[in-house]
């Protein structure tokens, strides 16, 4: 039962990095057209950002819930994700409007008069409801993609035959989200309770709670149930609720988009800023991670190592992909990884105590964010001398443990033979490009089609579930280039591809067979 949880959890974990991949995009919009809005420029131009603001900002970033359930009910769908969502939109409008005609019916609607904000209540898609916020996506979500992966395929007598398949789905799964929504009137406001005191516990420990958030999203990684602990605090009221402009948003990152469109009528940021500085490792620390590993490196292979690290440090600070460093820091010593992530806590404690105070993620997407906002709200100033620090810290520890350990990383083989990109698991190659040689040799290693029940992936990570796990073979596998091979569950196999592995996953998908109806 607890492998079975266990296998549960890393899919729901592949499946919710889906929508959540798309808010990268949605954050670089806003932040442009707050850019598009500034005093100075031209009419046009700022009535070009104001639009693209209000429809991003309202139209996306206002319907997480919606969002996520679709996400969430098509990435777990193991076929036919057209139809997953229908199904997905369907039952969220159902619960919607079963929750409001429950509340309305027992006189347990809130006046809206006075303001919704803390009341427990809100609006969604203009339509009054217990105020679930993002959760109510996600549980919709998960038991969506369960009644569709379970009864998609049931048939009926010819008779009836027009009303099985996805058709059944559909009558089960509305049936449930009505259900859901007359259950979550008195059983939301309960679980309200302990998200409120839950934000209590992290505000009130300060620093120290802020630590242990930015130390346990490094330790996770390897697990890749890190999603599982940023996500709510990003976009839930687990991270912190706001009124601005008369509007409540919840979630870190919720939160200070709606402060970046309304920079000139606040005059400081939310603290839940906190819990959105998770980049700050990202740019910094491997910086000085990477600058250890050449240092320490034999003479006759620094070029080599900085070949090999360097574009992958870029990769790292522009996007904010680390998985491949996380594990080569893993291989080399648990210690070196267990320092990694205290490192990147306690400079986050650090960078947010300076003043800095402002989403930092990959470069690509953090940058825009730090223009729109006036310097004396972000503070972003503060990053350079604050990352500069960082630096020489991550330098100096990780130079230390190699050396006092004399521990392995690249460069430091016990051989004299010269690195060879293609067999360092850290290389920075990672995916460039899948022949349909390479697609046979990752089919082969996972025991062939026979044995691969569903294929999917999250940000870099191709993850596949088998029938038999003994015939996985691991050396054939890694014919292919790949950052390491993990084991999620019994039958649940992790590649760590790298930015490229949305591409092997559809790869992989057409050769076996397997399209998304």
């Amino acid at each position: 039962m607890n492998l079975d949880i266990q296998g549960a959890m890393k899919r729901f974990s592949g499946a919710i990095i889906k929508p959540v991949m798309f808010l990268a995009v949605a954050g670089i919009l806003l932040a442009v057209s707050v850019i598009l809005k500034m005093e100075g420029m031209p009419a046009p131009v700022v009535m070009l950002g104001q639009l693209i603001y209000t429809c991003v900002n309202s139209g996306v970033v206002g319907n997480l819930g919606l969002i996520f359930c679709i996400g969430l009910t098509c990435a777990l769908a193991k076929k036919r994700a057209g139809d997953a969502a229908v199904i997905a939109a369907s039952t969220f409008l159902v619960f919607l409007y079963a929750n409001n005609a429950w509340l309305t019916n027992n006189n347990m609607l809130i006046d809206p008069a006075g303001g919704l904000y803390g009341t427990g209540q809100g609006v969604v898609l203009g339509i009054q409801v217990v105020d679930m916020g993002v959760f109510i996506g996600i549980i919709l979500g998960c038991l969506n993609g369960w009644v569709f992966n379970k009864f998609c395929d049931t048939k009926f007598p010819e008779v009836f035959s027009t009303y099985g398949g996805t058709k059944f789905v559909f009558l089960i799964a509305i049936f449930i989200a009505g259900v859901l929504g007359v259950v979550m009137c008195y059983v939301w406001p309960v679980v309200n309770g302990w998200i409120n005191g839950l934000q209590d516990f992290m505000y009130g420990t300060g620093y120290a709670g802020q630590f242990v958030y930015g130390f346990l999203n490094k330790l996770l990684i390897p697990t890749g149930m890190h999603h599982l602990l940023w996500m709510p605090f990003m976009h839930s009221a687990v991270g912190g609720t706001a009124q601005i402009a008369g509007e409540a948003y919840a979630g870190s990152y919720n939160i200070f988009m709606a402060e970046l469109g309304n920079a000139s009528a606040i005059t400081a940021m939310d603290p839940s800023i906190r819990f959105s500085l998770l980049g700050f490792g990202k740019w910094f620390g491997t910086v000085g991670t990477v600058l250890a590993f050449i240092s320490v490196a034999k003479p006759q292979h620094r070029a080599q190592v900085r070949a090999m690290l360097v574009p992958a440090a870029l990769v790292a600070i522009l996007a904010g992909i680390t998985e491949p460093f996380e594990f080569m820091y893993l291989w080399a010593s648990p210690i070196l990884f267990v320092v990694n992530a205290a490192l990147d806590g306690l400079f986050q404690c650090i960078l947010f105590a300076s003043g800095f105070h402002a989403l930092l993620t990959g470069f690509i997407e953090t940058v825009p964010g730090l223009i729109a906002l006036p310097a004396e709200l972000s503070q972003w100033f503060m990053v350079i001398p604050v990352g500069a620090v960082a630096i020489v810290a991550w330098f100096l520890v990780f130079r230390f443990l190699i050396l006092k350990l004399n521990l392995v990383t690249p460069g430091r083989e016990d051989d004299d033979e010269l690195l060879d990109e293609a067999d360092d698991p850290s290389s920075a190659a990672l995916a460039s490009g899948i022949s349909p040689e390479s697609v046979q040799v990752i089919i082969d290693g996972l025991g062939g089609a026979a044995n691969i029940k569903s294929v999917m992936n999250c940000f870099t990570r191709l993850r596949v579930d088998v029938e038999d796990m003994s015939l996985v073979d691991e050396d054939k596998i890694n014919e292919y280039k790949n950052s390491g091979i993990v084991h999620g569950g019994p039958n649940n196999i992790q590649i760590v591809i790298g930015l490229k592995v949305q591409d092997v996953t559809e790869a992989v998908k057409a050769a076996l067979g397997i399209k998304d109806e």
